[in-house]
């Protein structure tokens, strides 16, 4: 997830690793920290890989990164892989969105479409487990508010849901129309 994400970032103009940091961390999570240990093994993988290259930069210590042709290919790759229904999905497919300069228009709607499949799955699984808490206080009423709270849970993530898919119903009625 992270060299999809690094690549792209980069692809746009290069970066130190400082910079990476605060992209990635506010990306993912917003105010979320990066650690070093995390992100220097992550860029030194990368650049043995050949993706991207570093020099030093003014600063003592620092070092600023750039894609390389290679890493440009392997940008492409990662966006074109499927993306796997797990609990980083959403930031996958958010990651795919920020590179979809790279990508026809057709491959731009299959992406679109394979998430907003993923979100009507999800939609399914929260109607299920709606009925589920429903039935549930209804046999233990004395259990009744931690499956109000957990009915007020599912709405907060089926409302979250409602707003992605009309995201992704306006991108793509603006890619069916040319507006992108």
């Amino acid at each position: 997830m992270y060299d999809l994400l690094i690549l792209s970032m980069l692809s746009s103009r290069d970066m130190s690793g400082y910079k990476l940091a605060i992209v990635l961390g506010s990306t993912v999570v917003p105010r979320r920290k990066i650690s070093n240990g995390v992100l220097y093994p992550v860029l030194n993988r990368m650049e043995k890989a050949g993706f991207i290259q570093s020099v030093d930069g003014n600063v003592r210590n620092s070092k600023i990164f750039h894609i390389t042709e290679l890493g440009h290919e392997r940008l492409i790759e990662l966006i074109n892989e499927p993306v796997a229904q797990d609990a980083n999905r959403d930031n996958s497919y958010h990651f795919k969105f920020r590179s979809f300069s790279y990508l026809a228009k057709d491959k731009q709607i299959e992406i679109l479409t394979d998430y907003r499949n993923a979100i009507l799955t999800d939609r399914n699984v929260y109607q299920e487990l709606k009925v589920h808490y429903q039935e549930e206080t209804k046999d233990h009423p004395e259990r009744a508010d931690f499956y109000r709270w957990g009915l007020k849970t599912l709405t907060l993530k089926d409302n979250l849901a409602l707003a992605k898919l009309a995201w992704i119903d306006e991108s793509l009625q603006e890619l069916k129309e040319n507006k992108v």
